[in-house]
């Protein structure tokens, strides 16, 4: 029985991993980058799983799974307590991962992790020496013309792709940093921009307006952190954490000497979830 439910296991994890990459689950769990570590993780478990079964197959007529009676039935008896109760603990989590969760944090989870809305509190956003002053100069003596940009395109915003209303089309992660460099701020201020993300309904408080979020890893879910704009507007019936495109014009605001983005609401529209419902 121990080696069947040993089988098992190493099938059930090795299908599993498989599964979340073929779907396309993993993109709500893990960074594009170790994707392919998780088929071979699943693939090396399947493998795993039938070599376990061919070197074991001799061990069917041992004393431990055997049908013989020795002194005593009860040790035999815990033994197989132990691999039953070995067997739900390695396999209830999977399957509850696989078949309960929501592929998604919820409300809750976003609250409790804290709202970011100043992007040098992400991880990867930390500088050398700790703050933005003292990241490196421009490079003068960079050769402009090995440069690809189109002679007639503008730089700074007209790099976004638009919307057909003429919108921006941006991420919270832009915002964010934008508030952070004088010069970006200075493009994005009081353009209409486009964004997609997670509705928070409003809060108690005198500002009203609610929050679009967008969840950020650097590594995997458990590193996510949720990216936050405040919109400005009035209150929308939208489901909670649902997915939506917020059209609107940016603002910066000075926060105690923090500056964070803002939106100013022209129109809101339930969209469906991106595949990557993560920013990275």
């Amino acid at each position: 029985m121990k080696r069947i439910l040993t089988l098992v296991t190493l099938l059930l994890w090795g299908t599993t991993f498989l599964y979340f990459y073929l779907s396309g689950r993993i993109a709500s769990y893990l960074h594009p980058q170790f994707h392919a570590y998780v088929v071979i993780a699943g693939a090396g478990l399947l493998v795993l799983g039938a070599l376990w079964w061919w070197a074991s197959r001799e061990t069917d007529t041992g004393c431990g799974d055997c049908g013989c009676h020795h002194e005593g039935e009860e040790p035999r008896r815990r033994l197989s307590a132990g691999a039953v109760f070995a067997f739900l603990v390695l396999l209830l989590p999977i399957t509850a991962v696989a078949f309960i969760s929501p592929s998604q944090f919820g409300e809750a989870a976003v609250m409790n992790r804290g709202m970011v809305t100043d992007v040098s509190q992400l991880p990867s956003a930390e500088l050398p020496g700790g703050s933005w002053q003292d990241a490196p100069a421009w490079d003068d003596t960079v050769d402009s013309a090995d440069a690809s940009w189109p002679e007639d395109q503008e730089e700074g915003v007209e790099y976004f792709t638009r919307t057909p209303d003429g919108a921006i089309q941006v991420e919270t992660l832009d915002l964010l940093f934008a508030a952070q460099e004088p010069a970006l701020r200075e493009e994005f201020e009081n353009q209409r921009v486009s964004i997609i993300g997670q509705y928070i309904p409003p809060r108690d408080g005198p500002e009203g307006g609610f929050d679009l979020v967008r969840m950020f890893v650097v590594c995997c879910a458990a590193d996510a952190r949720p990216l936050g704009i405040k919109v400005v507007g009035k209150s929308v019936e939208v489901p909670r954490m649902g997915w939506v495109r917020i059209t609107g014009v940016a603002r910066f605001e000075d926060k105690g000497g923090t500056i964070e983005p803002r939106l100013e609401l022209e129109k809101i529209e339930e969209v469906e979830a991106p595949r990557e419902s993560f920013l990275y």
